[in-house]
């Protein structure tokens, strides 16, 4: 087709938008190809536009040459959420007004004017013919043939049955008992509405998802039933017709809006849409205190669904391609229908947005929400944004060519309460927010005052010569806990701290012999935790402390039962408290489940015959539970503010060895890449990685023979994906870099975030190399968005480390993995020692297991099965290489122990999919074969040589039910943004609507899984 349309297109473009009569074209090459090429192939200047080029790309993304290079983009083409015209429509024509629902009982809807802007301003003017062709093309289906293809959906699993103590848990909006209080209007819904919603909508794979808002249960119980009226009355609202409820279902070409399931009822005339017609129209208007907005909500919230919610619509926030609910990121917002949103839908927008706002900062700008959309120092030298792909929305303030980058200033003037929201600029609106939510914070008593946004800063002051992370079992004696008051500037944002003093004494410890290693503070600001010991025989013991200093004890309840075990000290040390109060740090105590490796207690690593480091919780209740189960090192724990656990792990196997970040979940379940997985990424050591106000990550990164931890400050954008050292091609401007190094000479370690959104860190910055080692580390502030320094406190001689700021951070909770979480739905069902995982496409998960760059991921038919095989660390007693000679790997990393097992053989699906469960705990790597289950071999170019095994240990949790990869078919839509296509081809990355339906269906969906090994 494009062979055909292509020189039409150049004929189009010269003859002024000519039509054919050739009756071999289709509708759209007749009528709407020509369209589209007058006013999106070419710019004023005559330059291509929307034309895909020799590489893959387009500007845009989007590709006009041909209906089934259009069609890719099914996002620009259909009307979606609230807006009532499509996204190509909106870029290429002009704004369009809305009327968006808002929860203020007198006025219920707000006015807003679109401000959805194009590089090439307006192009297809609204009265012409072109835009009403255009529309109407649209709104009938955008079929090639111009007919609407008008099949319905139909309902599709069985239902879900829910017990009443997770119903009544089930939303923070939600009651139990709600139905009594509209008893007229619940018995009609459950006579004469429920069968339809069961018949129509309630199936597994639709409404009885527990993903969605309008989620339905059996209706078979009272509790089931109270919660299918409750779920259905905040779909609706007045007038009737006009509810999400009612406008969703019904077909598009009948008055319907986008509904992810597709078009349920033909028309309005339909018998089961009438009857949730009437039952809601009476609703409305007899019992209208039902719909009226919630009461009792905080002014946050009431903020956000009167004024920030219409702003995010008219921004533009919320096309399907955006941040829609079928996207793969962290703001997934419900975009309801042409203004309208389900109460629902609104606290779900409100929730996912409050999470990206950083109210525990005092700048608004450190919000990621806010971030996002201002000028990143990418593209303006100093700026504090944060790449965005869909531009800096919120800079309104730049006039005459001069940039102005948005600050709370440029708002001064501007009524955020009560202006009209087409003239007070959005980002007034969400800094006000930012402002009313910080307010509300301080007066709980969440986080601390403006007065006093640092109370002091903690850190540890040594003699130099520290020692590199992995080195905790050497005894580095002379170590001291200093504490010092801190105060940052209201004008400037400086930190500042008045000299500082022990406070190691209260614990028993002599600062001339004591040794140190891992400070934290407690997710309130309240409490310091660290590991110390007094002597070379005496191992890592945690210890904890008011913040200000007082009160010092061994964390009780923590410590194993021995000081040595299996000729290893039984150190524990870098503690991390969890938003819930945990506590996780890393520990040599190894495995109490003799049953995992055949033997309990501490082992040494493969890698160095070190001491071998896991991660481990002490939780709320009391108990000590192991995290991480692998061969090398897991240490340096952090926190995200979602209250996942990011970390450095050692990875060594042959011809590979990094030390990269990894994410968990705190119940075990989802160890994950973080970031810098490969050599690509450019270094070898990712280490003391942390998560910053804006939620992108400060990491030391540094090569693999760095002394004494030291490197360079890396940030990394974690939601572009991983990054490559490699050069792009000249003119490739459309692959953005996710890191960029804030640091190019000196030796740095230890970055801890401020809430001014610069790194407290380490720094000597006379440094000369990396490997030099002894470094002078002082205490430094470093801005991330400038790269300017400023020395705050130190000690000459000595390496100042680890200092954290005491302050409190906003508790957002303790993370839980979600279904729709696209390849970490995951859950730990406790009590169970098998691992259960399900590969929906294994051919696809083995294009990322040797690397991560994006460069194309071609799927290799040949793979058609894995083999399983465990990892075990050198034998009981074993601290030297020329001690088990015999399975020693001699590689360009030096030597490693190799004690490789089979587990056993996994044959897959047609499909690509496989089912397996062994004894979880056990780490493992994955080995590809063939159909007949003969190892697969490296071809040439591969990253690396011999069978395809893959070079990286990998955990299950004890009693985990994982979820790995997803359909090929899938995947450019959800990861191939920042993981690249499997084409390599920019403009195969769109979304997939399926995938809210399909991410999971495989032919292992349901089968039996596999057992291989299983725990004794």
């Amino acid at each position: 087709m494009s062979r055909i349309f292509v020189p039409f297109l150049v004929l189009t473009v010269l003859a002024g938008c000519q039509q054919t009569d050739d009756p071999d074209f289709s509708y759209y090459e007749e009528r709407i190809g020509p369209t589209l090429a007058n006013g999106c192939a070419r710019s004023p200047a005559g330059s291509g536009c929307h034309i895909a080029r020799d590489d893959g790309t387009a500007l845009g993304n989007l590709d006009i040459t041909s209906y089934d290079s259009l069609s890719r983009r099914y996002d620009v083409l259909t009307p979606f959420g609230p807006y009532n015209v499509s996204l190509l429509l909106l870029k290429a024509g002009e704004p369009i007004d809305i009327s968006v629902e808002t929860w203020d009982p007198t006025n219920r809807y707000v006015d807003i004017t679109t401000d959805i802007r194009h590089n090439n301003g307006t192009t297809v003017e609204r009265g012409s013919r072109g835009y009403a062709q255009l529309k109407q093309w649209m709104e009938a289906g955008h079929t090639r043939t111009g007919v609407p293809d008008e099949t319905l959906s139909e309902n599709r699993g069985e239902c879900t049955h829910v017990d009443d103590a997770e119903l009544a848990s089930r939303h923070p909006l939600y009651t139990p008992g709600f139905s009594a209080r509209f008893a007229a209007s619940f018995a009609r819904f459950n006579e004469r509405v429920e069968p339809v919603l069961q018949r129509s909508c309630a199936g597994g794979s639709c409404h009885g998802s527990s993903i969605v808002d309008l989620f339905l249960t059996c209706g078979e119980t009272d509790a089931e039933r109270d919660w299918n009226f409750w779920v259905a009355v905040q779909h609706v609202t007045t007038p009737a017709s006009t509810s999400g409820l009612l406008r969703r279902p019904l077909s598009t070409f009948r008055g319907g809006v986008f509904h992810e399931g597709g078009n349920v009822f033909s028309s309005a005339e339909d018998e089961d849409y009438q009857e949730i017609f009437g039952w809601a129209d009476e609703l409305v208007t007899t019992q209208p205190d039902a719909i009226a907005p919630p009461d009792a909500i905080s002014e946050g919230l009431r903020f956000f669904a009167n004024r920030v919610q219409p702003v995010l619509v008219r921004k533009g926030c919320m096309f399907l391609n955006c941040h829609s609910v079928s996207m793969f990121h962290d703001l997934r917002l419900q975009g309801g229908a042409q203004g309208v949103f389900s109460r629902v839908g609104t606290f779900r927008n409100y929730e996912a947005s409050r999470a990206l706002l950083a109210y525990d900062a005092a700048n608004p700008n450190e919000s990621r929400i806010i971030g996002k959309n201002l000028y990143p120092p990418e593209l303006t030298a100093g700026s504090p944004g944060i790449f965005h792909r869909g531009g800096p929305l919120l800079e309104d303030f730049s006039t005459g060519g001069v940039l102005n980058g948005a600050t709370p200033d440029d708002c001064a003037g501007f009524d955020a309460d009560n202006g009209d929201l087409n003239e007070v600029p959005a980002y007034c609106i969400l800094a006000r927010w930012h402002a009313i939510e910080r307010q509300e914070a301080i007066a709980s008593g969440e986080i601390f005052a403006d007065t006093e946004v640092v109370r002091s800063v903690a850190w540890i002051s040594r003699p130099t010569g520290v020692g590199e992370p992995r080195d905790f079992d050497t005894y580095r004696g002379g170590a001291d806990l200093m504490l010092a008051p801190a105060t940052v500037d209201a004008t400037t944002g400086d930190l500042s701290i008045a000299g500082g003093a022990s406070v190691l004494g209260g614990c028993g410890l002599d600062p001339g012999t004591a040794d140190l290693r891992g400070l934290a503070v407690s997710w309130d600001g309240s409490t310091l935790a660290f590991g110390a010991r007094s002597s070379a025989g005496a191992p890592l013991r945690l210890y904890r402390m008011q913040s200000d200093g007082t009160g010092c004890e061994r964390v009780p309840g923590v410590a194993p039962g021995a000081d040595t075990e299996n000729g290893i000290l039984t150190h524990d040390f870098d503690p991390a408290f969890a938003p819930n109060g945990a506590l996780v740090f890393a520990s040599s105590r190894g495995n109490s489940n003799a049953g995992i490796l055949g033997f309990s207690g501490p082992t040494r690593t493969p890698a160095a015959m070190q001491p071998n480091a896991n991660l481990y919780s002490l939780d709320p209740g009391g108990e000590v539970r192991q995290l991480t189960f692998l061969l090398n090192q897991e240490m340096q724990p952090s926190f995200m503010s979602d209250g996942r656990i990011i970390f450095t792990a050692e990875k060594r196997e042959p011809g590979f060895h990094q030390l990269a970040g990894r994410r968990q979940n705190l119940d075990g379940g989802d160890y994950h890449p973080l970031f810098a997985q490969r050599g690509s990424v450019g270094y070898g050591m990712a280490t003391e990685i942390v998560e910053m106000f804006d939620r992108n990550l400060a990491i030391v990164a540094a090569p693999l023979d760095a002394a004494d931890g030291a490197g360079m400050i890396a940030i990394a954008n974690r939601s572009i994906g991983p990054d490559q050292s490699e050069p792009r091609p000249d003119g490739d401007n459309f692959y953005i870099g996710s890191q960029r190094f804030v640091t190019s000479r000196g030796a740095w370690r230890s970055p801890y975030p401020l809430p001014s959104g610069r790194l407290l860190v380490s720094c000597d910055q006379g440094a000369g190399s990396l490997q030099a080692g002894g470094f002078d580390f002082q205490l430094c502030e470093l801005d991330v968005d400038s790269g300017a320094v400023r020395e705050i406190g130190g000690a000459a001689g000595r390496a100042d480390i680890e200092a954290v700021a005491v302050y409190a951070r906003a508790n957002r909770g303790t993370f839980v993995s979600r279904i729709d979480e696209a390849n970490g739905h995951t859950y730990v069902e406790p009590g169970q020692t098998d691992a259960d995982v399900e590969v929906v496409d294994f051919p696809l998960l083995a294009t990322l297991l040797f690397s991560n760059t994006r460069t194309g991921r071609p799927i290799d038919h040949d793979v058609g099965g894995i083999d399983v095989y465990g990892e075990y660390p050198p034998p009981m007693g074993t601290t030297s290489f020329g001690a088990v000679s015999a399975q020693v790997v001699n590689d360009d990393f030096g030597m490693m122990f190799l004690d490789r097992r089979s587990l056993g053989h996994v044959s897959l699906n047609p499909d690509g999919s496989a089912h397996f469960r062994y004894c979880g705990g056990v780490p493992i790597v994955l080995g590809l074969t063939g159909w007949d289950g003969s190892p697969l071999p490296f071809g040439e170019g591969a990253p690396f040589t011999g069978d395809m095994i893959q070079r990286e240990q990998m955990q299950f949790y004890p009693g985990e039910r994982a979820h790995q990869s997803f359909r090929r078919q899938l995947f450019n839509g959800l990861c191939a943004g920042c993981h690249g296509s499997i084409t390599n081809r920019e403009l195969d990355v769109v979304v997939d609507i399926d995938v809210l339906t399909s991410a999971s269906q495989a032919q292992s969906n349901g089968s039996d899984a596999e057992s291989l090994a299983l725990c004794p």
